[in-house]
């Protein structure tokens, strides 16, 4: 009989829990047994003798780890979410799965790798992988040998929605956490009266949360800004503070993503520049709210169309806000994936805001191409309400509705992903501290996630891998749906 695996790790909560649970879970897959856990890492003789290893922890969980490093199947990664993985010998006829991260994060990330990388693209590829036995019993042989160390190239990786439309929010963080995204946006008329349970959750998950409302704009954009008084810019400065100390301010959330009345194709409105008039608004409202909460990440979403010849006055924006920049021209900010017209127009602008405001930039981008809100049959509301709470017969009902659309937008970014990596790229390369999300809102994501989102998270981890080979790999991962 093949030797048992036992799960190793030197704690039991956290994001090490998660990383033993989902391990144990996907694991008992391949397996005819109950797989052991063991809160040591610690092994006897005898322990060597009769089993196989799975290790999960970071460089301070002993000398298991300390070996595998000093025999060169191990790195010791040092920045933040980084992890390194060896699937392999641990000396004769005995196998281990180790997972080491620079951080507790870092080690359930390198958990995700697993789970979708090596069980993906590597545990099936050899000559026996056209038996329908291989796939059942996939850990009751030896293992393909696997080494890999990651590092993400952008520490925030998001997406951004409306909050209506997350119809059960646990699953929703459970496949972020599956494509290592730790950062949500979730934008609101009202906060949902469950925020801070929703919170907890995605904060369980090492995902990050914030929540988003109206600095000025509205459905009306365009007649709202064109009326701007000094008195409507008043009003408006004095119901950002309360929205914030009424509603959010002790949900947990991390931060405010905010949108003002730049939503527009020209860059003036009420006879004033908007550029200027928005650049006002912010600075007064967000100096308020930082002068009380100076923790607060502040995120302000910007659309390029109206202030675009206007950087030197969007220069002037406080620093200590993040500037989420939308609606920059082509695709990957178009709305759909085959508008490609003006890419490098678009590029461009992309490399000349990237650091607008010197070192230390706060950059963010909203990029999009994914499913988004029928806006057809949107309706605002004032009301609170519960958010992601849906039953599964709501979701099975509605994804369905979803998937002509998932087809469409994979065709297109199956055509065109290699101008979203160049994208993505420049921002890594000019800006590690970017916060860069996609726009991804009423896809039933929590029910499944379509290729092109897992093609957009991958791309943030890592935008230097050929994109054929990327699309290739995304697409085997058992998370991933191919529409």
């Amino acid at each position: 009989m093949s030797k048992r695996w036992i799960i190793l790790s030197n704690k039991y909560d956290g994001f090490i829990k998660k990383a033993v649970n989902t391990l144990s879970g996907v694991i008992s897959e391949y397996v005819n047994y109950v797989i052991p856990v063991r809160i040591s890492l610690s092994v006897s003789s005898d322990d060597f003798e009769k089993n196989n290893f799975i290790i999960i922890g970071t460089r301070e969980d002993g000398a298991l780890f300390d070996s595998l490093i000093e025999k060169k199947l191990l790195d010791a990664p040092t920045e933040s979410q980084g992890y390194s993985v060896y699937v392999g010998s641990m000396g004769e006829d005995r196998q281990v799965i180790a997972i080491l991260g620079a951080d507790e994060l870092g080690a359930l990330y390198g958990t995700m790798e697993i789970c979708n990388n090596y069980i993906g693209n590597f545990l099936f590829r050899d000559g026996a992988r056209m038996s329908e036995a291989h796939y059942l019993t996939g850990f009751e042989r030896t293992l393909p040998e696997y080494k890999v160390t990651r590092v993400p190239a952008l520490k925030r990786r998001g997406l951004w929605t409306w909050g209506h439309v997350i119809y059960d929010y646990r699953k929703f963080f459970e496949n972020m956490l599956r494509l290592r995204l730790n950062e949500v946006v979730i934008w609101n008329d009202r906060a949902p009266i469950n925020a801070r349970d929703v919170v907890d959750y995605a904060h369980s998950l090492g995902i990050r949360v914030i929540f988003g409302y109206s600095w000025g704009w509205d459905n009306g954009c365009a007649a709202h800004a064109a009326s701007l008084t000094d008195e409507m810019l008043e009003d408006i400065k004095r119901r950002i503070i309360d929205t914030y100390e009424n509603d959010y301010k002790d949900t947990g959330c991390d931060g405010i993503y905010f949108q003002s009345f730049t939503e527009l194709n020209t860059d003036t409105a009420g006879g004033r520049s908007i550029a200027e008039s928005v650049t006002s608004l912010v600075n007064e409202a967000a100096g308020k709210l930082l002068s009380t909460y100076p923790a607060l990440d502040l995120q302000f979403g910007l659309h390029a169309t109206s202030v675009k010849n206007k950087l030197d006055v969007i220069s002037l924006v406080d620093k200590r806000v993040t500037i989420v920049w939308e609606d920059c021209g082509a695709f990957p900010y178009a709305y759909f994936a085959d508008s490609t017209d003006g890419f490098e127009e678009t590029l461009d602008l992309t490399d000349r805001i990237v650091t607008l405001r010197g070192e230390g930039e706060r950059f963010g981008a909203v990029l999009k191409g994914m499913v988004c809100l029928d806006w057809k049959i949107f309706e605002h509301f004032d009301e609170s309400y519960v958010l992601g709470e849906r039953g599964e017969k709501y979701l099975r009902k509605r994804s369905a509705m979803k998937d002509k659309l998932w087809r469409i937008v994979q065709a297109g970014w199956l055509k065109n992903s290699e101008l979203a990596r160049k994208t993505i790229g420049l921002i890594a390369e000019k800006n590690k501290g970017a916060v860069v999300e996609a726009l991804c809102e009423d896809g039933l994501f929590e029910e499944k996630i379509a290729l092109p989102t897992a093609i957009f998270a991958e791309l943030l981890f890592d935008p230097t891998e050929n994109v054929s080979e990327l699309i290739s790999r995304v697409s085997a991962y058992p998370c991933v749906d191919f529409c």
